[in-house]
């Protein structure tokens, strides 16, 4: 009998199929040869699902959704080119960065062929609609940039509230699901009301997901380094709550620790017991449940499908990260 993780798998080899079919030339060598790199790097293709699922959950045939979904998972990876080089990673999915490997130009060039190639495939995408999708797409690219603009901002700021740190993760992290989740249903032949929900679904599993994330980091047990992000000095969710719930004395403390050059372990057992003293760990976690409950909700809304019960089975899995 056919299990969830079957479909997901049977999705992911849609993708990773495809992803090789894009480049078909080798010259320039300079530029081919990293995209190529790029696209064998692997990942979880969750926006390409995502984008299907959606395509599925409003009546649509997933088949139709597939160059859309390719051009998500190439625009994803563009921004994970550019992320690196901006934040000086040296490893991305245990292989060394496109900037690392080659050079700083040669990884911008190939981020910015990779853009291309997926408006390539998702203007391949058979809709009546194909002028709205690739309005979402493009908008969708704008804020991406916007919300990495913003958390470089935030970098060297310590005035930054709750508010203020979703509006960034929004842009920065859910709007790419967000995009997804809309193209999908457009594609699938969703009505506006099913678009909007879906929408929505994806923006409350987006910032979930990134509050989840910064969650882990402070999991010894996640596998991940712990506190990985005060040791980079991160403006995280946890960050942003604790900072401005914490009392005159700890909030001096913070900043001072954030302002050094480098932070030391005893410094990042200082941040942890501030987060447990302003109840930062527990609000977060409540967050992510409220967040959640969110997403089952607005999914309850859609018609009863196979993909739909696909959507939700996607849910804990993402948060989870064993999908």
């Amino acid at each position: 009998m056919e299990t969830f993780e079957d479909r997901l798998q049977y999705y992911r080899q849609i993708i990773n199929e495809k992803l090789p079919q894009v480049v078909n030339k080798t010259e320039p060598v300079s530029f081919y040869e990293p995209v190529r790199y790029i696209l064998d790097g692997g990942g979880k293709r969750i926006r390409p699902i995502l984008l299907m699922l959606a395509c599925g959950s409003v009546g649509g045939r997933i088949d139709s959704s597939i160059e859309a979904a390719v051009a998500i998972e190439l625009l994803h990876n563009f921004t994970l080119v550019h992320d690196d080089i901006m934040d000086h990673d040296d490893l991305r999915r245990n292989k060394v960065t496109v900037h690392k490997k080659w050079d700083e130009a040669t990884a911008i060039l190939a981020g910015d062929g990779l853009v291309a190639l997926a408006y390539h495939y998702l203007l391949q995408t058979k809709s009546n609609d194909i002028r709205e999708i690739g309005k979402i797409f493009t908008d969708g690219i704008i804020q991406l940039c916007e919300g990495q603009a913003l958390d470089k901002e935030f970098e060297n700021r310590f005035d930054i509230d709750l508010t203020q740190y979703m509006s960034m993760i929004e842009k920065k992290t859910a709007r790419l699901l967000m995009i997804s989740a809309e193209i999908g249903a457009i594609v699938g032949g969703g009505t506006m009301t099913e678009r909007l929900l879906l929408r929505e679904f994806a923006r409350e599993l987006g910032c979930a997901f990134q509050i989840q994330d910064d969650l882990l980091d402070m999991s010894k047990t996640s596998g991940k380094t712990f506190a990985s992000d005060i040791l980079r000095k991160k403006k995280t969710f946890l960050f942003v709550h604790a900072l401005n719930n914490a009392s005159e004395t700890d909030k001096k403390i913070i900043k001072k620790i954030y302002r050094q050059p480098q932070v030391s372990q005893t410094d990042v057992a200082t941040i942890s017991h501030t987060f447990s003293k302003t109840g930062t760990l527990e609000f977060a976690r409540q967050e992510v449940e409220m967040r959640l409950n969110k997403t089952e909700q607005l999914a309850a809304q859609l018609k009863s499908s196979p993909a739909k019960d696909d959507l939700l089975s996607l849910l804990p899995m993402i948060l989870n990260r064993n999908f």
